[in-house]
């Protein structure tokens, strides 16, 4: 994308070495001719996308603050196991429950 350097319009794609800005009529040299820079999403930092990344989960490894429960594991004769509930999807969407065995480790 080329941006007109007067008026900052979106400038039409064009083969040849200048281009007609269509808002103020400015002629500009195509510098698309020359290179094109490829953009992701990162390079456009945001409040919302920096709030996103520190509210993920970094990982599932520190049991020490899951919350325990009287069930029965499912791997060996352990009477209690620890769980974790995260939010993974949309709000409107039920969270996922995490279950580990702190005797066997299964989940």
């Amino acid at each position: 994308m080329q941006f007109c350097n007067d008026c900052g319009n979106l400038l039409p794609l064009s083969q040849n070495p200048e281009v007609t800005c269509d808002c103020c009529d400015k002629i500009c040299k195509n510098i698309l001719l020359r290179y094109t820079t490829i953009s992701t999403t990162n390079d456009f930092p945001s409040e919302l996308r920096n709030k996103r990344t520190i509210n993920m989960p970094k990982n599932l490894s520190s049991q020490d603050t899951w919350s325990k429960t009287d069930t029965k594991c499912r791997e060996c004769d352990a009477q209690e196991v620890q769980y974790t509930a995260l939010q993974l999807r949309s709000a409107d969407e039920g969270t996922t429950m995490f279950y580990s065995c702190p005797k066997c480790g299964a989940r």
